[in-house]
């Protein structure tokens, strides 16, 4: 099997009509769902991006493979999924954003062999071409930063073109009040997007010449802020007809006591001023992000027309996925910080296998398809809980490649014969797709360390429930999300019985969680 992914950045689960949302327009990814598997329980192991993406990489929880705030680098003594496709021979390629290591190291100078993804390495032209391999991908056509700043051999691209990087930052129009809105003036032709989707159809091209599979990750950087998108996406939508947050005023006073913090602007996590934003202005920041996911989604159906017209979907996995969520104004919180919130955790996940009854059309290259609702087929839509750590071994296991563990020398004794030990935390969710009624796993285990309040975050989310705790402090979060699905009621001091129960399951799951890994040599 070939393998796309395609990876956005800070899109939330429910920001795609086939999701259910009334508003946002996305055909393509609509289309995609209808021949696949939507899973609206799909949450990030962390809801910031380096960590989360990490995880992708590797399949360990941030404290197991070390990359556990923004600005760290990832090891690389791991076994990381392109690294062991790659030992399989498949052509393993990265278009867009990868962020496993700093944009800004605080190193100076900047390695530029240490630091391929630093921005002033870039701009400051020690690197005019990206590195390959790369963290087992052995080829890259690099995207970094977001929106106004974007950079690296996208640029280059850009100016053989003709195309001027800065109308990435020039706001096209009369400028908005809202929080870091604007209309981009960079035209669609030369957006990064199109670069993304144009180097993904090429590694294609080139794995179908060299008769070898192929796994591309193909990671667009939007819809992350600024939200900016280009015309003709940045009028595509009204704030007035986009959703109004999700908020109670009364809803604060039984949360953590900093988050009166936030609020007063006392605290900035990631740097973000949360001081209360005019619904107004989340309204508009809603709809530009839903034009970014428009103006993406036509992207991924430019490269899904083209995998069409290469006759490759019979022989192609299709996963589209978030690295996380963001709040949108729910709870009063806009971007991401230390939340837990489903807006942060939950991440969109559709997944299409190949299957050999499916009828399938030939369409033209570069159509985009039609309005949500031209194709009858519905979705199968799995409420099975699953994360980040599962989408390693779920791969590996649609492909026919062994688990890195799978490998180890035997030895004159059971190892694990009461309760094996699993070499990883997660769990192939291949037998999920296209049953809307299986699970693999009862809960997830989310991480967050964040350096700007101190605060070593960890949440359970099981089918009910959704756990937050935050060690060393007698405070949490306790939702019934069966009851409470827009988790409005903190139940923390009213359930102490209930909260016990699931912090004990929050114990068994984090330990269960840890791996047998990095593996040692078996020479006992």
């Amino acid at each position: 099997m070939n393998v796309l992914v395609f990876c956005v950045d800070e899109m939330r689960a429910d920001h795609i009509a086939a999701a259910g949302n009334a508003t946002v327009r996305t055909p393509n990814l609509d289309g995609l769902a209808a021949r696949g598997t939507l899973f609206r329980r799909s949450y990030c192991n962390n809801p910031i991006c380096m960590p989360a993406r990490a995880t992708m990489f590797t399949g360990l929880l941030p404290r197991d493979h070390g990359l556990r705030i923004n600005g760290q680098a990832l090891r690389g003594d791991l076994p990381l999924l392109p690294g062991i496709l790659a030992r399989e021979g498949y052509l393993t390629h990265a278009s867009g954003k990868l962020h496993l290591t700093p944009w800004v190291p605080k190193e100076s100078p900047r390695d530029p062999v240490r630091f391929p993804e630093s921005r002033d390495n870039w701009n400051e032209g020690r690197i005019d071409r990206f590195p390959a391999p790369y963290y087992g991908f052995e080829s890259v056509a690099f995207v970094g930063g977001h929106t106004s700043y974007a950079y690296g051999d996208y640029i280059g691209w850009l100016r053989n073109r003709g195309g001027d990087p800065s109308l990435l930052s020039r706001p096209l129009g009369k400028p908005t009040a809202a929080e870091q809105c604007y209309t981009m003036s960079m035209p669609e032709e030369l957006h990064y997007n199109r670069y993304v989707a144009e180097t993904t159809i090429d590694a294609m091209d080139r794995a179908l010449k060299a008769r070898r599979p192929f796994f591309i990750w193909s990671s667009f950087p939007d819809p992350h802020h600024p939200f900016a998108p280009p015309e003709p996406y940045a009028s595509y939508y009204a704030p007035d007809d986009c959703r109004a947050p999700v908020f109670r005023a009364e809803e604060t006073k039984a949360l953590p006591p900093f988050y009166a913090d936030v609020f007063a602007g006392t605290v900035k996590p990631n740097g973000i001023d949360n001081r209360p934003v005019p619904e107004a202005h989340i309204r508009e920041m809603i709809a530009r992000t839903y034009g970014m996911v428009t103006h993406l989604d036509a992207e991924i159906g430019r490269v899904l027309d083209h995998l069409d017209a290469r006759k490759l979907r019979d022989d192609t996995v299709v996963i589209f996925l978030g690295d996380h969520g963001d709040m949108m104004g729910d709870h009063g919180l806009i971007l991401k910080g230390p939340y837990t919130f489903s807006g942060c955790i939950t991440i969109p996940t559709i997944v299409a296998v190949p299957t050999p009854q499916e009828k399938r059309d030939e369409p033209a290259l570069g159509r985009v398809r039609p309005p949500a609702g031209a194709d009858a087929r519905m979705p199968v839509v799995s409420d099975a809980l699953i994360s980040q750590i599962d989408l390693l071994p779920t791969i590996l296991d649609l492909c026919g490649v062994a688990m890195p563990g799978d490998r180890l020398p035997e030895t004159p004794f059971q190892r694990g014969a009461v309760d094996p030990l699993s070499p990883y935390p997660g769990r192939s969710f291949a037998a999920l797709i296209g049953d809307s009624r299986g699970t693999i796993r009862d809960e997830v285990v989310i991480e967050n360390d964040d350096p700007t309040t101190g605060f070593r975050v960890r949440a359970l989310v099981t089918d009910r429930y959704r756990l937050t705790v935050y060690p060393g402090f007698p405070f949490g979060e306790l939702f019934d999300l069966s009851e409470d699905p827009g988790e409005h009621d903190n139940l923390w001091e009213r359930k102490p019985a209930l909260r016990n129960e699931l912090t004990k399951r929050l114990l068994d799951a984090y330990s269960r969680h840890a791996p047998l890994h990095p593996i040692p040599p078996w020479n006992s």
